[in-house]
């Protein structure tokens, strides 16, 4: 089992790579606390920048970081409260708030989120041994 500072590295390395592997510019990553917060990524917001598919992006990028820390450490439980309540929010608006078609969006996302956490997985590696040597990566100064 993973320290819970190598599962926050996980989390935020799959945030921060699965959104820039979407399309989405992010300016930095962290996992030194800040507040309420142990770690945090700042990137752009599909759901402000616009796609046509910002839903999906998002919810993609916030269940990334429970997939990523899951496969690290062996857990299947969602550990960030917010991640979880904002994807159920999310896919409650896609589907009118139908919560039987909002699992099933839910369902089908980890699908394809899955597949993108293998696909990039030795890029949310690196990116997560990154933050455990230096604490935060600012992806402008790269």
């Amino acid at each position: 089992m993973s320290d819970e500072r190598e599962v926050i590295a996980y989390h935020e390395a799959a945030h921060a790579v699965i959104s820039m592997k979407l399309g989405y510019k992010c300016l930095y990553v962290t996992i030194i606390p800040d507040g309420d917060r142990v770690g945090h990524v700042c990137c752009e917001d599909p759901m402000i920048v616009g796609q046509d598919n910002k839903i999906e992006h998002a919810l993609k990028v916030l269940i990334a970081a429970r997939l990523a820390e899951g496969k690290h450490a062996g857990s299947t439980s969602w550990s960030d409260s917010d991640d979880r309540v904002r994807a159920t929010n999310l896919a409650l608006s896609a589907t009118d708030r139908d919560a039987e078609r909002a699992e099933a969006l839910i369902n089908q996302v980890i699908g394809e989120t899955r597949e993108l956490v293998e696909e990039h997985w030795s890029d949310i590696e690196a990116l997560a041994r990154q933050l455990l040597a230096c604490g935060k990566v600012n992806f402008l100064q790269n």
